[in-house]
Formats: structure tokens, C-alpha cells, sequence
């Protein structure tokens, strides 16, 4: 079960009601888990694997209700403008940075201490982490060529695998393509941002197994701007979004391919595989079947999980999903999370 997403410092918040754990209140995450195992217990007599993402929101910070207060690692004329920003506004600091990867181990230390199996370093969506690999514009030591716009990850996963020691699920959610322009997209043909080149992401990894994160989730796109299929196959948008230019197929279709590629490059490290809720009752169908061929390890549900949180119970009971509970891509839950 993945636990998402926790802020690990007031000012990183999508809003100011999102997950943020700390000293004073990891006595409430201990109680959820318990009731979450319990009731696992109860019902299936398993104890299931409790991962709790960790994240930054960056240009998407919300902390108060007085408004947005972006925090950004490099400007950007396509999407400063949505966050109102001028070519003026300042970037984050290497230095907040550097301190910012001490609030990655301290949350993950409050996670194993609340009871979680891992934690998930997120760096997909545009939120900061996942800005950061594209920042090919930002200047000094996080910015620039492949191995500064990818040293706060992998140094992050460093400290936070030498705090929690090796008995600890360190995984990563990251952004494999971005569909947004060069210089400021990652994993974007230099051309054509509209056709992903993977040799940034499938580098990335590479480095982020060889540093110690053993398990994967990857994602596409950024469900704030344009394209939200990329990030997530739908029929509908969410109000203001614009119509997708694609069938969702083609939408899952690349989700997949870009699913199994990165389990290719990851080698025994489990890839957990994305795009699968547009497809309703057909997800253990699809899912089964890419399995089987290798092609990912697992099979994720998010939307899903909203829509009708007894799916896997129901798969592995009844052997199929009911069409009449599915998520049916209509993209309100996102218009409620907003």
C-alpha cells in the first residue's frame, strides 16, 4: 500500500491539508498503520508492505490557505505564468537544497519509527525533485549537465539508505518522460518533445539500483498542464483541462512501453507499472499479461484504489473485477484534490 504524498517540510505542502509528518505527530501514523494491519489481518490474514511517499511540492506549494508560494529549482516561460511568477522571481538556493536532503532522512527515520516497510522519494509531476532532473537552465552544482541534475536524488537516496540500514524498503516514483520542451522537460527528444528519448531516465536507473533503491515506480507527464493523459489515460478532463489529443489507449500504450523499458534497465529491482485504471475491469487481464512477459513486476493502481479500494480483494476472490464499481476516468477526483 502506498502511503502518498507526505510532505517533508511545512513550506514543500501541495495544500495545507496534506500529510506532513513529524516528531509530534508520528504517534497518529502509528495508529493508522495499526488499523490498516489489523484490518488486513482480519480480513485476509496478511500483513501488507506500507510504503509512505515522500515529497516536495516545489512550484506546486500551497502550505496556507492564503495562496501559492512556488518554490522553483530553474524558471520556466510555459509554466511560471500558471503559478505567477515573473522572469524575476527567485530560484531555490543550493544551500536550502543541501538542507533539504537532511528533512528527506529525518522523514524517513519518523517513517520506520511510525512503523512503514519503506519510503518512496518522489520525483515525478513537476513537483521539485522531479523539476530538478530537467533542470538543464539552472546554473551551480544541482543544475546543468546529467550528473548535477540528478545529484540531489541520488545523493538523497544516499543518506536516507545509510539512516534507515538495508532491512528498509528505499524505493523512487519518478518521471521517466516529461511531454514538456527542452530544456526544460526530462527524458523529451531535444527536437520533439513530443517523443520521449530515454537515455537520461534509463542512466538514472541504473545509478539510482546502484545506490540502493530497491523498488521503482515510474510515471509520465504533469498532470498540472497540458496533456494530463500522458500522466494518466482518462475519458474526461478535469475542469479547465484540455481534451486529450490522443485515445487513451494510446495514452496506456505508452505508459506501458516506458513501464517496461525501465524494468529492462533495472534488472531484479521490482518495477511497479502505471497507466492501468482507464482500463476498468480489464486491469488483471493487462496486467497478468505484462507481467508474465517480464515486463514489470507489479501492477499499480491509483484512481482505482479511490474508485473501488476492494479491487485486488475482489481479484483475488472472484477472480475478475465488478464493472459496475471501476474508476471510469472521469477525472473528479482530481478536481477534488484541487
Amino acid at each position: 500500500i502506498w502511503f502518498e504524498a507526505c510532505a517533508v517540510a511545512q513550506e514543500g505542502r501541495a495544500n495545507p491539508l496534506q500529510m506532513y509528518l513529524t516528531d509530534a505527530n508520528v504517534g497518529a501514523f502509528q495508529s493508522m498503520l495499526k488499523t490498516v494491519r489489523e484490518k488486513a489481518w482480519e480480513s485476509r490474514g496478511i500483513r501488507p508492505v506500507c510504503v509512505l511517499q515522500l515529497t516536495h511540492s516545489g512550484r506546486y506549494s500551497r502550505p496556507t490557505a492564503d495562496g501559492r508560494a512556488p518554490i522553483i529549482p530553474q524558471h520556466d516561460p510555459l509554466l511560471d505564468p500558471r503559478v505567477g511568477l515573473g522572469p524575476d522571481a527567485p530560484l531555490v538556493s543550493d544551500e536550502y537544497l543541501d538542507a533539504l536532503q537532511e528533512k528527506y532522512v529525518h522523514s524517513a527515520l519518523l517513517a520506520q519509527k511510525a512503523g512503514f516497510d519503506g519510503v518512496d522519494i518522489k520525483a515525478c509531476h513537476r513537483y521539485l525533485v522531479s523539476e530538478l532532473l530537467a533542470s538543464h537552465t539552472r546554473q551551480g552544482k544541482y543544475g546543468g549537465c546529467f550528473e548535477n541534475r540528478t545529484r540531489f536524488l541520488l545523493e538523497t537516496v544516499d543518506r536516507v539508505r545509510a539512516a534507515v540500514g538495508n532491512d528498509f524498503i528505499v524505493a523512487s516514483r519518478f518521471n521517466v518522460y516529461d511531454a514538456h520542451p527542452y530544456p526544460y522537460g526530462f527524458g523529451v527528444d531535444k527536437e520533439d518533445w513530443q517523443r520521449y528519448d530515454l537515455c537520461d531516465p534509463l542512466e538514472l536507473v541504473r545509478l539510482l539500483t546502484a545506490h540502493g533503491v530497491n523498488l521503482l515506480s515510474n510515471s509520465a507527464g504533469n498532470p498540472y498542464f497540458r496533456y494530463p493523459q500522458v500522466t494518466r489515460p482518462l475519458d474526461v478532463p478535469a475542469l479547465g483541462g484540455e481534451t486529450p489529443n490522443e485515445h487513451p489507449l494510446e495514452s496506456v500504450a505508452r505508459l506501458f512501453e516506458l513501464s517496461s523499458q525501465i524494468q529492462q534497465a533495472a534488472g531484479k529491482v521490482p518495477v511497479i507499472g502505471n497507466g492501468y485504471s482507464w482500463l476498468r475491469q480489464f486491469i488483471p487481464y493487462c496486467g497478468a499479461a505484462n507481467i508474465s512477459k517480464g515486463r514489470v513486476a507489479m501492477v499499480g493502481m491509483g484512481r482505482e484504489a479511490f474508485a473501488y479500494p476492494d479491487a485486488a480483494a475482489d481479484i483475488f476472490d472472484q477472480g475478475a473485477m465488478n464493472p459496475q464499481k471501476v474508476c471510469i476516468a472521469c477525472s473528479k477526483c482530481t478536481q477534488i484534490m484541487r
